[in-house]
């Protein structure tokens, strides 16, 4: 877990946490998908660099990633978001970022990656009654992402448009 700078830079499997301010920033989302949960009542936000849906393979020992596996991860954040809070769900807002389809011919095969890995994360959401504030998924471009605090703004970068802000959803 990377955390408290005012900037942290999240790596595959990793999560990244800051309070009141700071900027957490995935370089690079292809398939994996940037899942921002943030807490209005505490000002903390985290980010995991989620890289496959799940579940865990038995042979997989690496518990140093707690962001891995889609599956593992809300739970992770969720933990080092709300630690210091009663975890009412009521102030928790989510974003979702990523789930691109790099390759050709992925998209309606079982290798379609990027799409699994979101629907992974908005069924978790949904089930724990969390919000999904922001959202800007799929397509066939990879993306950057960047959340600030104490703005509360996700930006999302693609090489063909650059970095732009994404509002929150209705």
């Amino acid at each position: 877990m990377k955390n408290s700078g005012s900037f942290n830079s999240i790596g595959i499997g990793e999560i990244g946490v800051v309070k009141e301010a700071g900027t957490l920033t995935i370089y690079g989302l292809g398939s994996c998908v940037g899942l921002i949960l943030f807490d209005e009542k505490s000002r903390t936000a985290g980010m995991a660099h989620i890289l496959l849906p799940g579940p865990r393979l038995p042979q997989d020992f690496t518990n140093e990633l707690p962001a891995k596996y889609g599956n593992e991860a809300l739970k992770a954040l969720l933990k080092m978001v709300c630690k210091e809070t009663s975890k009412d769900m009521l102030f928790l807002k989510a974003g979702i970022v990523g789930g691109a389809t790099i390759f050709s011919g992925a998209e309606e095969s079982a290798i379609a990656i990027g799409k699994r890995n979101v629907e992974e994360m908005e069924k978790q959401l949904i089930e724990m009654k969390i919000r999904i504030a922001w959202k800007e998924t799929g397509g066939k471009a990879g993306r950057s992402v960047s959340f600030s605090l104490p703005y509360c703004e996700l930006r999302v970068r693609t090489l063909k448009e650059g970095w732009k802000i994404v509002p929150q959803l209705k």
